[in-house]
């Protein structure tokens, strides 16, 4: 009930972390970042979040096999959930079948 009243602590450091590499782009230090604040995601929602930013970042950094990896473990929690792990997914296979990434 705490946690409601006062926010997630993963969310409060997710928010900032996506916004400077928003304006960054340096996917390696941002991947890192991201990894810390694996441990602070305690709700499926979070987990599922962290997994969806993580699989979005090793797409950019050209990790096409792990990307699709960890994409395929997101539940389907709810229907944003979904289309956002989808419209990821299908940027995958994209990738992959163009070569994009090779």
């Amino acid at each position: 009930m705490l946690r409601k009243l006062f926010g997630s602590r993963f969310i409060k450091k997710l928010n900032p972390l996506l916004e400077l590499y928003s304006y960054s782009k340096d996917t390696e230090k941002t991947y890192q970042e991201l990894m810390r604040l694996g441990s602070l995601a305690k709700t499926k929602g979070e987990r599922a979040l962290f997994d969806l930013n993580r699989a979005a970042l090793l797409y950019d950094m050209g990790k096409l096999r792990e990307a699709a990896d960890v994409v395929r473990e997101i539940p389907a929690l709810n229907p944003e959930m979904v289309s956002r792990t989808e419209e990821l997914k299908t940027k995958i296979r994209v990738a992959m079948n163009e070569g994009e990434y090779r």
